[in-house]
């Protein structure tokens, strides 16, 4: 008989203490087997399951949905507790397999059956890919457990336990290795595992997470004016003591995204730091009343939630550079940071008319909330004021460059000119300015295709404001698409360190993750990214990247497939097109092609990247003609995933097409070094 391989949920199932129950009464051990039976092949075959075979005490069955299987564990489960003749432990892994005369073969069953003796009496133990595959079905309960090295498995293995009535749920987190009945050794095992445990919880209790003593979150000042209209001055001054101080390297500064989060929130300094895993926290306040300004900060140490220094400004509003430098100043002699000789001319903020920046911080507001062409509004103000004032036009240039890729006008040369000479003048008034070259690296990137100069910008935005995490993100989304997937984990992790409630570094970590195969590594990403942000669309869609990318098409098709019965009009060109190669992978090319046809007949917008993905399928069919025709559309359409021609797996038969090559060196991939 020839062999088949595919996806299939494997289920061990095992009698807890059956050998022991052997060598005392053979004749009752039997009777167990049997009932075992009776309970087990009924619910197998009521869930279509496929009974393998007995190995001695235990069952092997496959199931060709993860649904399936899991519900005839808990079936199984049930019965056999509530039968309260014997108890049984269940392991469920979902992998591809090879079925050959009548047995199974392969990694996945040698996976299922560790799993099965890890778990508790009683209990069902189910792999990641089982938990992954029924966590959105309100039906399922499961908790994780740990994650286990098992016998001759290469890489570690994340557990989780079903929850369902009728089934124990083990109280600790810990996996107990099964114990033979022998009383010598019984008692030799508990007192073991009670030293351990002691050992455990007190070793745990001294256990202190390490946190750089040299690190600090700056939170949002309250806004203490009586119309809480000064939302912008009070943002914007917390967000330039931020950009101050991210210059200096010897100092880690969380990003804007995770010390903003806490705005308006009512949390002490103290719970903030522990939560951002800092040493210290900057808080304040600011009301403008009048020529009156005042501003008060205070410096928490987290550790024991002592105030290392305050101070309250009553100045007049031009003083409100002076003030900064103070407050970056002290941030440095209290936490004993070592500033190198380039850094502390840059630690002083440049100044301008107190008008001007209220201008320019109204401005940044806006484009913080990437409202960009009304930000360019108050930055045209500030210029009008003051033309030297470097941020100014530096903001200015990136408000431009996002208006001008948001709209797609990427032959609007007069425009882009216009932009990037607000970069240049930014950079020729202070050549210290990080967003100056961010604004030129952006432009080049994104609009003029030109990945050399685009390279060269990003480095020296880096370089001078190294623990920024807004241009890291930005840097390894651009590194990601070139190929450099090393480079850009490093970056999206720095990212995620300095900005853990930023999705971007979660999205990148795993991008890179995907590319590089590494798909265990890509979903432990994708699922810390979604326990942050449960209802980012982004990350979910990342999952279902990595499933396609994994082979694991069955569960392609188990997810998308609701999606598209619900959002038929607005499900997004490339889960379509996951879908349709996921059932040609499968031998369904009728439904392929269904899939195939509801992309192409998706209203025509440039933004929705239909031709590109379309392209994707047609290399799966092999129709290199219609992939290139398509490619074609997509280029001069300027679809925004043509930029992943260069690194998609889908087009590494297409590699070698003169076509190929000719689209590859017109978009300007070869101009990355």
């Amino acid at each position: 008989m020839s062999s088949i391989r595919q996806l299939a949920a494997i289920m061990f199932t095992d009698i807890v203490g059956y050998t022991a129950l052997m060598g005392k009464d053979e004749q009752k051990a039997f009777q167990m087997l049997n009932k075992n039976r009776q309970i087990q092949k009924p619910i197998i075959e009521e869930y279509n399951g496929r009974w393998i075979k007995e190995l001695g005490d235990g069952v092997m069955a496959s199931f060709n949905t993860v649904s399936d299987a899991v519900t005839a564990a808990i079936k199984i489960q049930q019965a056999c507790n509530a039968a309260k003749d014997f108890q049984l432990r269940i392991g469920i892994h979902l992998s591809e397999v090879v079925f050959e005369n009548n047995d199974v073969f392969g990694d996945g069953v040698n996976i299922a059956s560790r799993i099965q003796t890890i778990a508790n009496p009683g209990s069902i133990f189910i792999s990641e890919p089982v938990h992954n595959s029924i966590a959105n079905k309100k039906e399922f309960q499961a908790k994780f457990v740990k994650e286990q090295h098992l016998k001759n498995v290469k890489e570690p293995v994340r557990i989780y336990q079903l929850i369902a009535d009728g089934i124990v749920t083990a109280h600790t987190t810990t996996i107990r290795a099964k114990i033979k009945k022998n009383r010598v050794i019984a008692v030799i095992s508990v007192m073991a595992i009670l030293l351990l445990t002691a050992f455990y919880f007190y070793t745990n209790s001294k256990k202190v997470i390490v946190v750089n003593e040299k690190s600090i979150a700056i939170l949002p000042f309250d806004d203490m004016s009586p119309q809480k209209d000064h939302e912008y001055l009070s943002d914007g001054l917390a967000e330039e003591i931020i950009n101050s101080i991210t210059i200096i390297k010897d100092l880690k500064v969380i990003g804007r995204t995770s010390s903003f989060q806490f705005k308006g929130k009512g949390l002490d300094a103290n719970s903030i730091g522990e939560k951002l895993k800092v040493s210290n926290v900057l808080s304040g306040s600011i009301q403008l009343a009048g020529n009156v300004l005042r501003i008060t900060t205070t410096l928490v140490r987290v550790k024991d939630n002592k105030v290392i220094w305050s101070q309250r400004f009553d100045k007049e509003p031009k003083d409100i550079f002076a003030i900064q430098d103070s407050i970056a100043n002290n941030i440095v002699e209290k936490l004993r940071v070592t500033l190198s000789e380039s850094e502390k001319p840059r630690l002083v903020k440049k100044e301008t008319d107190p008008a001007v920046y209220s201008e320019y911080l109204k401005g940044f507001l806006l484009y913080k909330k990437e409202e960009f062409e009304k930000s360019i509004e108050y930055f045209l103000r500030a210029i009008s004021g003051d033309s030297l004032f470097a941020p100014a036009h530096a903001y200015m240039a990136l408000a431009k460059i996002w208006t001008i890729y948001r709209a797609g006008a990427f032959a609007d040369y007069n425009a882009i000119r216009e932009a990037k000479s607000y970069a240049y003048n930014a950079i020729r008034l202070d050549p210290d300015l990080a967003e100056g070259y961010s604004a030129l690296a952006l432009s080049a990137w994104a609009i003029e295709l030109d990945f050399a100069t685009a390279k060269l910008n990003f480095e020296k935005s880096i370089q001078l404001s190294p623990s920024a995490s807004l241009i890291k993100n930005r840097y390894a989304y651009f590194l990601l698409w070139m190929g450099d997937f090393d480079k850009a984990e490093r970056l999206g992790l720095d990212a995620i360190a300095s900005d853990p409630a930023d999705f971007n570094g979660y999205i990148i970590v795993s991008n890179a993750n995907i590319y590089k195969k590494n798909f265990h590594e890509a979903e432990k990403y994708i699922a810390e990214g979604r326990k942050l942000f449960p209802e980012h669309l982004g990350l979910k869609n990342q999952y279902f990247f990595s499933r396609f990318y994994a082979g694991d098409y069955d569960q392609v098709i188990q997810l998308i497939k609701p999606i598209l019965l619900n959002e038929k009009t607005n499900i997004s060109a490339d889960l379509l097109c996951y879908l349709s190669i996921a059932y040609f992978k499968k031998g369904d090319l009728v439904e392929s092609k269904n899939i195939l046809r509801q992309l192409q007949e998706k209203p025509a917008n440039k933004n929705l990247d239909i031709d590109f993905n379309i392209a994707r399928i047609y290399t799966q069919y092999q129709l290199k003609d219609s992939c290139f025709l398509s490619l074609e559309r997509s280029f001069v359409n300027r679809e925004r995933e043509f930029r992943l021609l260069k690194i998609d797996p889908l087009f590494e038969s297409m590699r070698q097409d003169q076509r190929y090559k000719d689209l590859y060196h017109r978009y300007g991939f070869d101009k990355y070094k």
